[in-house]
C-alpha cells in the first residue's frame, strides 16, 4: 500500500472545513470563521492585544488588524487604551460579539462532534495526538536541500 499524501490530505480536511464553517457561520451569525475565532479567543482573554490575538488565531498582524477594523465596525468588539502602555490598545468584546461567541460554542462543539462520529475514544485521542504532532512537527521542520528533503535527518529544529 502507498504511503498516504499526509500534506494533501490535511490540506483539503483544512479548506473542507473552513468553506464549510465559513458557510454556516455566515448563515447563522454573519460572521466567518476567522471572526469567530478571534469572538472565541477575546471571551476567555478579554483585554487581549492584537499581536496575542494574531499569534492565538494564526494570522499575520496586517490581516488581524483589518479582521478587527471589520469587526469594530460592525459592533462586535472594540479597542480600548492599554492600562498598561497608552500608545497600544487592547480588545474587548461588545454585548452583541460576547452574544455570538457564547452561542457558536454549541455550534463548534456539535461540528466537533459530528467530525469524531464513527471512532472510539482510543482513536479519537490518536487523531489528536496525530494532528498535534503535526503542528508541532510543521513548525519546527526546515530542510536543509532540497536533495536531502526526503530524508528524516534533513531537518533542523528552530
Amino acid at each position: 500500500m502507498a504511503q498516504p499524501k499526509i500534506f494533501h490530505l490535511i490540506h483539503k480536511a483544512h479548506r473542507a472545513l473552513f468553506r464549510a464553517a465559513d458557510q454556516l457561520l455566515i448563515k447563522r451569525y454573519d460572521i466567518t470563521a476567522a471572526q469567530n475565532a478571534l469572538l472565541m479567543y477575546l471571551e476567555k482573554h478579554e483585554g487581549a492585544t492584537m499581536g496575542a490575538v494574531a499569534s492565538a488565531i494564526g494570522l499575520k498582524n496586517a490581516a488581524t488588524s483589518g479582521l478587527v477594523d471589520r469587526m469594530e465596525q460592525r459592533g462586535l468588539i472594540e479597542r480600548r487604551p492599554s492600562p498598561q502602555d497608552g500608545r497600544s490598545f487592547v480588545l474587548v468584546l461588545k454585548d452583541r460579539g460576547r452574544e455570538i461567541a457564547s452561542q457558536s460554542q454549541n455550534l463548534v462543539r456539535a461540528t466537533n462532534d459530528y467530525l469524531l462520529e464513527g471512532f472510539t475514544k482510543a482513536e479519537q485521542e490518536t487523531i489528536a495526538r496525530f494532528l498535534e504532532t503535526v503542528v508541532t512537527k510543521a513548525e519546527t521542520y526546515e530542510p536543509v536541500g532540497m536533495d536531502q528533503a526526503s530524508s528524516p535527518s534533513a531537518r533542523i529544529t528552530k
